[in-house]
């Protein structure tokens, strides 16, 4: 019943503010124009205005000082996950990127309102890929560019270019450059076209001398690294080489891989995952293809 409430009075009330982890559309994300709209029988909160005014000026500190206090005074109100939102994002501001994540993984989890949630789940792989987890952020990203592309409050070609950024830093040169070509030829007038384009390898080739990209084939994972260990060791009794553990994070909790193989380039890697899973071993390549965010 809560949820349904806040869809409504969401839709009704709810200021899109877009900020992220970095200052500015020309420089990176960008805040959104603020919309603001209000019922007779479901005012918008002034804190809560006034803290949208606070990010978009440049005053995280105080906007999460407000939305502090209205979620002190109002822990109920149909508002609150937009509050978090808000507060999820002054947090991200202050460069306390880890702990605006739970805040926002918790107005993601309390709002069935499209918007605020797919705005939220932006906030969140924002501070991810500023925390460097690429993998994570990626997946993240590619979540919300699938299954979100209807809102509008969310810029399409950010979310592709950050996408592509995510997987170039993951080390996946060549799906990163599928999204970043998405972004030069879907939004040639937009403000990540040139960004898009100079990140893109095809016009900005790697470096000279630059170390060869490793491709690798994942078999499994665990939340605990002995059960890895104990599969790694498995693998290399029944001789697959170069075996290894590869420590990641998936949705904030470490992980424990373990990968088989050294592959120059993608197509030997896909050569040899299907070698593989016609021997009965299920395993994928890596870098990965993006797969959705469970």
């Amino acid at each position: 019943m809560f949820n349904r409430m806040m869809t409504a009075a969401t839709c009704a009330g709810l200021m899109l503010v877009l900020v992220g982890c970095e200052k500015g559309r020309e420089d990176g994300p960008a805040p959104a124009a603020a919309t603001a709209t209000a019922t007779a029988r479901s005012p918008r909160p002034e804190a809560l205005s006034a803290a949208a005014d606070d990010i978009r000026g440049g005053r995280p500190a105080e906007a999460q000082k407000r939305v502090e206090g209205f979620l002190e005074q109002e822990p109920k109100s149909l508002y609150a996950p937009e509050a978090k939102y808000l507060l999820g994002q002054s947090i991200a501001a202050q460069g306390e990127h880890e702990k605006a994540k739970k805040v926002l993984d918790d107005a993601i989890d309390n709002t069935e309102d499209r918007t605020l949630k797919a705005l939220a789940m932006l906030g969140r792989a924002d501070c991810n890929l500023a925390m460097g987890k690429f993998s994570l952020a990626s997946r993240q990203y590619h979540w919300l560019e699938t299954m979100y592309r209807d809102v509008k409050a969310v810029p399409q070609d950010e979310v592709m270019y950050k996408l592509g950024m995510s997987c170039k830093k993951a080390g996946f040169t060549e799906t990163a450059d599928y999204w970043f070509n998405q972004v030069v030829n879907l939004y040639s007038t937009g403000p990540y076209f040139e960004k898009a384009k100079m990140e893109n390898s095809k016009f900005t080739p790697p470096e000279p001398g630059a170390a060869p990209r490793i491709y690798t084939l994942e078999v499994s994972q665990f939340a605990k690294k002995e059960k890895a260990e104990s599969e790694a060791a498995i693998m290399r009794e029944k001789g697959y080489r170069d075996v290894q553990v590869v420590e990641t994070t998936q949705n904030s909790f470490p992980v424990y891989q373990v990968h088989i193989g050294k592959f120059a380039n993608e197509s030997d890697a896909i050569r040899a995952q299907t070698d593989a899973e016609l021997a009965g071993l299920k395993v994928k390549p890596h870098p990965a293809i993006i797969e959705p965010l469970k």
